[in-house]
């Protein structure tokens, strides 16, 4: 709001301004009396009070220029000069008034060219002395906000004076210091604040209404019900009591009460902005507190997975590196001892070389580089291969294995060297977490369209709380200390992915600590015709 609300209504004010007095002026030239008074019998603006209301629109619109530079600069002279002369052309005509130099200038029975020569009125002389001296105000970074109130009593005044014109006949009107002001010189004095208020819209006393805050928006409708509803509802009392239609009692209960329900509806109103403004904040912070808490999981993990990454990459050097003892020691010796070291070296490089894998699939994955080479295929035939890849991690721990594949064969679209990596990982996390000895029981199951490839065991289960996160990336940490096995806490992460990839979904099931768990991978199988 603050950049439409800068350049503009200066601008419009300053044009406004400008064309009122230009039209006075034509009018005191070819003597048209509509254009120097609205109605006839009301007073006129004056040359005078019209030569000043175009010096001071020719100011606002210099000083917008002058409000883009920093508000540090003490003065610039060019845009100083039309206020300056501005204050010091009102101030001479007050001082004329106070000399008794110049005739009243609301003599409205005055002859023309008598009239037209007449000096603006001490309230109107003393409402230009403020803009020109308020003009000045806003050149400075200091003075801003004094410049700036100087405007709002200007524009208050104003606004007492256009209500003289509503309440013409009431003994209030003939108290009103304004009542030979004209309508249009009333007309440039509430233009004029209103361009002052938009110079410098982010600093001073408009710093509080501009913007998009909630705050800014709440005073912005206060402000604009404490000018407008007294003002509109003040003119709908006076056409009535004008007309008659009500007498002067029954006019200022009605004023008061109108103005006391509408006051009453904006506030309310306001509140109520207040108290969403304050739950949509207050939802805010706790979303912010629960991701901030996220992230220092996420981060405390991740230094978990730091040190299990160090260890795991650390333990198979040292076999590799007594391998290479051997083989230096050797020289040439026994083709036996040769093949025992050469397969102990072979073993550690091939762990070290899954868990980088493993790393790299998951970065894959997650930046979307992972592309997928899908086909129909046999599902049976991929399980059947994962499980040749594993049988001998589930042999060195001498586990139990039940193998249930059933006789159908599901026709799946996917990727078959992703897919048996997706089951090798299932099996291989239910290896390592299943005590030696244990028991595994593989099946898959085809039923409405879908495929499904459980993997149970009786190993050391999931605790409740971990379920849900079991398939992130770095649990595994967390989910196995002081477990004897290798990894990343990686697999699992990579197979739900994988799945996802698939348009299939893994979950996890488990009756708690020491009870087993049951993985089940789920793949939409294809229709007859499409495969």
């Amino acid at each position: 709001m603050t950049n439409a609300f800068k350049p503009d209504l200066p601008f419009v004010a300053g044009f406004g301004c400008i064309v009122i007095a230009s039209c006075c002026l034509l009018g005191w030239a070819l003597g048209i009396g509509h254009l120097t008074s609205l109605l006839p019998g009301l007073p006129t603006m004056v040359p005078m009070t019209a030569m000043m209301s175009i010096l001071a629109g020719l100011a606002l619109w210099r000083q917008r220029g002058a409000a883009q530079a920093p508000a540090a600069v003490p003065f610039a002279l060019p845009a100083a000069l039309p206020p300056a002369f501005l204050s010091a052309m009102a101030l001479a005509i007050l001082a004329a008034h106070a000399a008794r130099w110049a005739p009243p200038p609301f003599m409205l029975h005055a002859p023309p060219h008598l009239r037209a020569w007449a000096l603006s009125s001490p309230l109107t002389a003393t409402m230009f002395a403020g803009v020109g001296i308020g003009l000045l105000a806003t050149l400075r970074a200091r003075s801003v906000r004094h410049g700036q109130w100087l405007a709002l009593g200007v524009l208050l005044l104003a606004l007492l004076t256009l209500g003289g014109y509503v309440f013409h006949d009431t003994y209030l009107y003939r108290l009103l210091p304004g009542r030979g002001t004209s309508i249009l010189t009333t007309l440039v004095l509430i233009l004029l604040p209103l361009g002052i208020f938009g110079l410098r819209p982010s600093e001073g006393i408009m710093v509080a209404v501009t913007g998009g805050a909630t705050g800014a928006r709440i005073a912005r409708r206060l402000l604009l019900s404490a000018l407008a509803m007294p003002v509109l509802l003040g003119a709908a009392v006076g056409v009535a009591l004008h007309l008659e239609a009500i007498d002067s009692g029954t006019a200022i209960a009605l004023l008061v009460w109108g103005m006391a329900a509408l006051f009453t509806a904006v506030t309310w109103r306001c509140a109520l902005m207040l108290y969403h403004a304050e739950a949509a904040r207050r939802q805010a912070e706790q979303e912010r507190e629960a991701a901030l808490a996220s992230l220092r999981d996420a981060d405390a993990r991740k230094d978990d997975f730091l040190a299990v990454l160090a260890h795991e990459l650390r333990n198979p050097l040292a076999p590799i590196r007594a391998a290479a003892d051997l083989l230096r020691l050797s020289k040439g010796g026994d083709p036996a001892q040769l093949r025992r070291t050469s397969d102990i070296i072979d073993r550690q490089v091939g762990h070290m070389t899954h868990l980088v894998d493993d790393l790299l699939d998951v970065s894959r994955v997650r930046r979307g580089l992972l592309a997928l080479e899908k086909a129909p295929l046999d599902l049976r035939a991929a399980v059947g291969d994962a499980l040749e890849q594993i049988k001998p991690l589930i042999a060195q721990r001498r586990h139990r294995l039940q193998v249930d594949l059933g006789a159908a064969r599901p026709q799946v679209l996917g990727d078959h060297k992703r897919l048996v990596q997706v089951v090798a990982n299932l099996l291989a996390n239910a290896a390592k977490y299943t005590p030696e000895g244990g028991e595994i029981v593989l099946s898959l199951r085809a039923a409405d369209g879908r495929a499904e490839v459980s993997v149970r065991d009786n190993g050391i289960g999931i605790d409740a709380g971990l379920l849900p996160q079991v398939f992130d990336s770095f649990t595994q940490a967390t989910r196995t200390a002081g477990r004897a096995e290798g990894g990343l806490g990686l697999g699992l992460a990579l197979v739900r992915r994988l799945a996802e990839l698939h348009d299939g979904r893994v979950s996890a099931h488990s009756a708690g600590l020491g009870q087993g768990s049951t993985f089940v991978l789920t793949l939409p199988c294809l229709r007859a015709s499409a495969a």
